[in-house]
């Protein structure tokens, strides 16, 4: 199963865990990663996905955000068929980066996004 997660997810395990909400969601990354990294399941990582985790300001937390993107086996370049894509997605209400995230997980072929 191909997996593509945002940089919200990435972060996830990094937020305060005192909410109920938070700590199950970390929880799901956890099992997600645990899973990719016994190559049951493989996550992507793409050009936009990076792009983000570089505009983390902290740089304590931008460096284990890309530590946990850094188990993807694959990687998507954007190029314009993806950009293209994007604008598509984007037309329909969703916001332009989160569009362009859709549109990656398109060309990765992810099942899960």
């Amino acid at each position: 199963m191909k997996i593509y997660m945002d940089v919200c997810c990435l972060n996830r395990p990094f937020d305060d865990q005192n909410q109920q909400r938070i700590h199950l969601e970390t929880e799901s990354i956890i099992t997600i990663l645990t899973l990719v990294e016994n190559g049951k399941w493989r996550l992507l990582n793409s050009d936009a996905i990076l792009y983000e985790i570089n505009k983390i300001p902290d740089p304590e937390r931008k460096i284990k955000v890309n530590l946990v993107a850094s188990v993807a086996k694959e990687y998507i370049r954007l190029n314009k068929d993806i950009l293209k894509r994007a604008e598509q997605i984007q037309r329909m209400g969703v916001k332009s980066f989160d569009a362009l995230h859709v549109a990656c997980a398109e060309a990765g072929k992810a099942d899960v996004f």
